[in-house]
């Protein structure tokens, strides 16, 4: 019976850490709007990297109104640890745009986002802080003359120490892209200013880099109003152009977001327009020969709906690939965070929406802006959740930084991918309870779901820790139902309860 008994602890502590979460992080309590565009992997838990409102007193009764960028570390279980921030006194100070930032060996962060003074100019503003989210040092890099801006987008370190920063720049007259490279110590070595062609606005977002030490960047490219392209470049180490290539159709592409895979090509990811202004969009994948840009497999994802498209895309440790972003694909709830898991040869395993859900608040909204694997092969996703797409908004709610922690499968809570769903509740877990637990023939199961889900029929589905479905029936509702368990074997089994194809709480019982 000891033995049997370890075995069932075991099998609930292999759970616990099995099981994903959602959070939500409001800097300070303050009740100002943040939205998180980075996400880190440490040792004990994740860093979460945002922009922020913020306000500071410099005078009595005069307030500055300005962005803070904020740094919140959470632990595996996505507890707040500490939260820091850091703005250029008398600017507003961004992160810059998704997967904007990179950590340091043996711990610390760099930012290479904007800061903006109270007339609106934009310069580039690099921050280095130590691994508790102090401060070590910035740098600032402009225009001289103050009439040209200049917004960084993502800031990676590279090989040798050195940080690369790109972004967009007025520099030259038209939209133009920029990159910056410094010395480990923010010192700029050298600085250069790209066009695809004379006329032409362009920007760039995102940084690769290749053993040699070349240096992938891409973007967007604007024909006109209605048409732009991605754009891909190659570059030697001193910012040279080697190759550049910009594809796309009549309409406008989401922005091309790039990663460097293991066998040294390159992940593009964004969106396939097909009508003017971003009114339809498909989530989009492809894989570019990084000796050419030549494309090697493209593929696009789900319906089309406005605005819909990935951000950025990484690598797994299995060869696999997952993709972040927004989707507008269900027009009751407006947008949603998106996660996609695909093939190394880009064919989808699995791909689910995420929103909000609370008692008055059926229809939260949100997007992820960046995701990374995690070691125990699940996923984990930051980016911002708003409000009702309704405006139905409960009390105090605000914009906040959104965390998301997923299994291999894209589930909360394991087995999500048995019950036949799209769409998952990212904060309904404490509406299921189950007792008891451990159990032999029968537990209880207490649903206390929000009076915002509604009348519709509901789906309780039992799931063995293998993914087996070993039971699947009707419930009423709300209230406490009987679950027999005469006939299972003893194990580990998930409780899912779905309402059509949204899964909305789910949690775990050891059958004794």
């Amino acid at each position: 019976m000891r033995r049997s008994l370890l075995v069932i602890l075991l099998m609930v502590e292999a759970l616990a850490h099995g099981q994903g979460f959602n959070r939500r992080y409001d800097a300070f309590g303050q009740g100002f709007a943040q939205g998180g565009f980075n996400v880190e992997l440490l040792l004990d838990g994740y860093l979460s990297i945002s922009t922020g409102a913020d306000l500071d007193s410099i005078g009595p009764d005069l307030w500055l109104s300005h962005y803070s960028v904020l740094l919140t570390r959470i632990d595996a279980d996505g507890e707040r640890l500490w939260e820091k921030r850091s703005y250029r006194p008398f600017h507003g100070t961004t992160a810059g745009w998704s997967n904007c930032c990179d950590t340091i060996p043996g711990g610390g962060y760099v930012v290479g986002g904007a800061s903006e003074d109270t007339t609106g100019f934009d310069e580039v503003y690099l921050m280095r802080f130590d691994a508790e989210g102090d401060t070590l040092w910035t740098k600032v890099f402009g225009d001289p003359n103050e009439n040209k801006f200049w917004i960084g987008s993502q800031v990676k370190r590279t090989a040798n120490g050195d940080f690369l920063i790109v972004g967009i720049t007025d520099q030259n007259g038209p939209f133009n892209a920029f990159l910056i490279r410094t010395d480990s110590n923010g010192n700029e070595l050298w600085r250069r200013v790209y066009a695809y062609a004379t006329g032409i606005d362009g920007g760039l977002g995102a940084i690769g880099l290749a053993e040699n030490g070349d240096i992938f960047t891409s973007g967007t490219v604007a024909f006109s109003s209605t048409n732009s392209d991605r754009w891909v470049q190659r570059h030697t180490p001193d910012g040279t152009v080697q190759w550049q290539v910009a594809w796309g159709g009549i309409w406008r592409e989401g922005s091309a977001h790039l990663t460097v895979l293991d066998d040294g090509q390159l992940l593009v990811s964004g969106g396939v327009g097909y009508a003017t202004n971003l009114t339809m969009m498909r989530p989009y994948l492809a894989k570019l020969n990084s000796a050419d840009g030549s494309i090697i497999w493209e593929r696009e994802y789900g319906p089309t709906a406005y605005g819909t498209q990935f951000f950025p895309a990484k690598e797994t440790p299995t060869g696999d690939l997952i993709a972040a972003g927004v989707s507008y694909a269900n027009a009751t709830t407006d947008q949603q965070g998106l996660l996609c898991r695909t093939t190394s040869e880009g064919d989808s395993i699995w791909m689910y929406n995420y929103f909000y859900q609370d008692e008055v608040m059926s229809d939260g909204t949100g997007r992820f802006y960046d995701v990374l694997p995690t070691a125990d092969g699940g996923f984990i996703a930051a980016g911002a959740t708003y409000f009702s797409a309704s405006g139905n908004n409960p009390q105090g709610i605000s914009q906040d930084t959104w965390v998301v922690k997923v299994d291999a499968d894209g589930c909360i809570v394991p087995g999500c991918n048995m019950v036949g769903i799209t769409e998952q509740a990212t904060n309904l877990l404490d509406a299921l309870r189950i007792w008891p637990n451990p159990a032999q023939g029968q537990c209880t199961v207490h649903l206390d779901l929000p009076a915002s889900i509604g009348t519709g029929a509901l789906l309780l589905t039992l799931v063995a820790a293998d993914g087996r479905v070993a039971q699947q029936h009707s419930i009423a509702g709300n209230g406490t139902h009987p679950l027999d368990l005469q006939g299972l074997s003893a194990g580990l089994y998930h409780v899912h309860v779905s309402q059509g194809g949204r899964w909305l709480t789910g949690g775990k019982v050891v059958v004794e």
